[in-house]
């Protein structure tokens, strides 16, 4: 088991780095810097090392002095981390290379729409649709992925289409399935989402593994799992944070980010014949395996194909969570002052979901979820919820929840005994 670092020496290690970090990025032969465990005969050892990527490793000897990756005299270290020189470059995960499927599910049509399957917009080839997310600003379902994936190029344009599968495995318009939303491409990440068009069902699933809980952060030795559109279920460990590195994107040029997370397949060391990522995996969320949360949204890895330069680099998905507005657990929000009024009995104020007016109920008489909650005659209820006209609204006929997935817990169990009642309602028609 990896030896797990205490925060205060990763951050200091990190400060040191930050002393160099613009310097190192600026030379050509650098790809990266992070900070890590120092890699010795091609394994992780239990020493935290600040550690520069570089096109093509060098012995010290053969480095002028102006070459060596320092500020002091000592070529070694920098404050009391040693310096590891790692030989790795990077490129966004997209198709870099034809892959045979093992799993032709993953790049067929899907549904209900899930993590791990391929998707993208049509300028692209495919990438991985990482997990079906909520705006937290009106609810609305929607698909997250890579800006590289759903955006494809610059001018981005609100709207685009996306298709579920790529391109590259057959998708065409008649499989547009949402619609380009919000996106970012900065120095925190390559990142974007498209609201769901309701032409398919979704489901929180991540293919082959579960629904998301909820974000964590990472750290050093932190056991983490994906499902990817090319690599399916892959398994790594976190051994760098604080990465930065440079890549080149369509219609932008060259992006430089910071602070991202370094993973590589799990001992032994060095990986033979496994790949933690591959061009496809784009989008995928990397998951703590402890606790199911996630922790990254993949978007780049190597592009050397040899097995033992196996790596993958993640956005850290605390800051794609807050940039782009989204929760992995359905949202709720509350739209004062609109309110649904049943009349003499108990006001609800409106929860902010999409509707999907796609099956009604119609009770004929008063039901009561509890005392002072009461359904009125001939109450149509639909997912999703929502109030015709304009507030303040006294509505004689609203439409309510009926999904108990949706509810506050302490609704659920009387909810669902209400559904129970409808079904029986509707086999006695």
């Amino acid at each position: 088991m990896l030896k797990k670092f205490p925060e205060k020496q990763v951050a200091a290690a990190i400060e040191e780095l930050n002393k160099v970090r613009k310097s190192w990025m600026k030379r050509p032969d650098v790809t990266a810097c992070d900070v890590g465990y120092k890699i010795k005969d091609n394994k992780l050892t239990d020493e935290l090392a600040i550690r520069v990527h570089v096109k093509r490793k060098l012995p010290m000897e053969a480095l002028n002095a102006y070459e060596a990756f320092n500020i002091s005299g000592n070529q070694q270290s920098l404050g009391a981390f040693p310096i590891d020189v790692i030989e790795a470059e990077y490129a966004p995960d997209e198709m870099l290379e034809v892959v045979a499927m093992e799993d032709i599910d993953r790049t067929s049509r899907v549904n209900p729409l899930v993590g791990g399957i391929s998707v993208g917009n049509p300028k692209i080839t495919a990438g991985t649709l990482g997990a079906i997310v909520f705006d937290t600003g009106d609810g609305e379902v929607c698909l997250l992925s890579n800006w590289h994936v759903l955006c494809g190029s610059a001018p981005e344009v609100a709207g685009d289409p996306i298709y579920q599968p790529g391109v590259y495995d057959g998708g065409t318009a008649a499989d547009t399935v949402a619609n380009l939303k919000r996106w970012a491409l900065n120095a925190d990440m390559d990142a974007a989402i498209a609201h769901l068009n309701g032409t398919r069902s979704y489901s929180r699933d991540i293919l082959g593994l579960s629904p998301i809980p909820g974000v964590t952060n990472p750290f050093l030795g932190m056991n983490v799992v994906k499902s990817g559109r090319t690599t399916q279920v892959t398994y790594g460990v976190i051994d760098g944070l604080s990465n930065s590195l440079t890549l080149s994107y369509p219609g932008v040029g060259n992006n430089t980010f910071f602070n991202q997370i370094h993973i590589v397949p799990r001992p032994p060391w060095p990986a033979v014949d496994y790949e933690v990522s591959s061009g496809g995996d784009s989008g995928s969320i990397w998951i703590e395996e402890a606790t199911g949360k996630a922790v990254g949204l993949h978007f780049a890895g190597e592009t050397d194909p040899a097995p033992i330069s196996e790596n993958a680099i993640a956005n850290p998905i605390t800051k794609v969570v807050q940039q782009l507005k989204i929760s992995f657990t359905p949202v709720y929000v509350i739209c004062p002052p609109l309110i649904v009024c049943l009349r003499e009995h108990y006001c609800i104020p409106q929860i902010c979901l999409k509707l999907v007016c796609y099956k009604q109920f119609c009770l004929k008489e008063l039901y009561c979820i509890k005392e002072n909650l009461c359904l009125k005659e001939f109450s149509c209820l639909v997912e999703g919820m929502t109030n015709p006209g304009e507030p303040p609204v006294i509505d004689d006929n609203p439409i309510i929840i009926i999904r108990s997935a949706k509810l506050p817990q302490e609704m659920r169990r009387s909810v669902e005994k209400m559904l129970e009642e409808i079904t029986r309602f509707q086999q006695s028609e």
